[in-house]
């Protein structure tokens, strides 16, 4: 089950993981538990923290807090692997999805729970695997080899057994490459904002300069032979989609989605005035047709009118998914921040849309946009919905 915390008990957690980095990947009873064992008054504890001025301010924050007084401060919560997260839920992998966010019971580490499984007895430090295994699934081979050397190849073993349909994925997104046409790719993400990439390729110039003759590489406009990036941008784009659903998720207009329940519920009748509502609702609506993942981006153009062209049902099933109240949340990358009272309203929304990603066809959608043709891109297993919903750790 999802497991609640109060207000207080994420700011704990969250001096816990100040004091020490690394209950950032521990369960939260261990981070409260942590912070019982705390002594908030004894100088010893800032000069050994990981973070000293974070731990004051967020001990700032609690003692002001317990004494009745608002404090206006912030906790963090952060994605668990969010490049690994969004591989295995595009394809449905049960086993990658274990490794970042999966594992509804323990906060699993990723990069060391990978590390571990090579038996190399600790020669490498964690940030010296997390770079390895992160930079790997966006295409980098010089990093992991510069970090693996000679065991390259027990690393390659390890990530096919233990994330195989993220590997898998990491791996047909580079060919996918060999699919483009021209130097250029575009794409539409279900909130219609549209991504494009034009590659450069490189040239030796000769020149000479005081008699003596030098190479110089320029990027020119052109078609490169190879082209790694185009799956980081795929996956980075959408991270931004996330990024942006989020924000929407969390502050939206609570008066706008009270006129459409209304609307859909006692008939009541409302119009907006949004520059091109019908065709912008008729747009997302279509991209929900053809990825499965529908935008609350769509409840900014609703009104009676374009109420009609929607399936109102589905709209009613996103409206009671929102949070009980909007409230301001402060998004970095994968980084979500929020008043401690709203830390499960945060999970909530992340795990919602982490499940829609799960149950979608957006890698299908996304990869025929670039391919310029039909493309199937097939699930390599099933992760039940309920699981993510329930999970406690893809935000940390």
């Amino acid at each position: 089950m999802f497991q609640t915390l109060t207000g207080t008990e994420y700011l704990k957690a969250e001096i816990a993981c100040k004091h020490d980095k690394s209950f950032e990947k521990k369960n939260w009873s261990d981070r409260i538990a942590h912070f019982n064992f705390m002594l908030l008054d004894d100088e010893d504890t800032y000069k050994k923290a990981s973070n000293p001025v974070g731990l004051r301010a967020a001990v700032e924050a609690y003692k002001k807090g317990m004494a009745g007084h608002p404090t206006g401060y912030m906790i963090t919560l952060d994605a668990s692997s969010s490049g690994l997260q969004l591989l295995s839920l595009l394809v449905s992998c049960p086993h990658s999805w274990l490794l970042c966010g999966g594992d509804m019971y323990d906060c699993v580490d990723s990069y060391t729970t990978i590390y571990g499984a090579m038996n190399l007895h600790g020669a490498l430090t964690r940030k010296q695997v997390k770079d390895a295994i992160m930079t790997s699934l966006y295409g980098s081979v010089s990093t992991p080899e510069e970090v693996f050397k000679e065991n390259i190849d027990v690393f390659y073993e390890t990530m096919e057994t233990m994330a195989p349909g993220a590997w898998e994925l990491n791996l047909s997104l580079q060919d996918l490459w060999n699919q483009v046409k021209g130097s250029a790719y575009m794409w539409r993400l279900p909130d219609n904002f549209h991504a494009g990439i034009e590659t450069k390729n490189k040239e030796t110039r000769n020149f000479s300069f005081l008699g003596v003759d030098h190479k110089l590489i320029v990027e020119v406009d052109g078609r490169p032979d190879f082209h790694k990036g185009l799956g980081p941008n795929l996956i980075h784009s959408i991270d931004g989609m996330i990024v942006r659903e989020m924000v929407r998720r969390c502050s939206y207009d609570q008066p706008h989605i009270t006129n459409i329940t209304f609307a859909i519920t006692k008939d009541l009748e409302f119009e907006i005035d949004t520059y091109n509502k019908h065709e912008m609702t008729q747009k997302l609506w279509d991209n929900y047709v053809d990825s499965g993942f529908l935008s609350t981006r769509i409840l900014d153009y609703l009104d009676t009118q374009t109420l009609t062209v929607v399936d109102t049902v589905v709209i009613a099933k996103m409206i009671l998914g929102l949070p009980d109240e909007p409230f301001h949340v402060v998004t970095v990358h994968d980084c979500f921040r929020a008043h401690p009272n709203y830390g499960n309203d945060v999970r909530q929304q992340y795990n919602t849309i982490m499940a829609d990603i799960n149950d979608s066809r957006m890698l299908s959608d996304i990869c025929s946009q670039i391919a310029e043709r039909n493309l199937n891109a097939r699930k390599v297993g099933v992760i039940n919905r309920q699981n993510i919903l329930n999970g406690n750790y893809l935000l940390t």
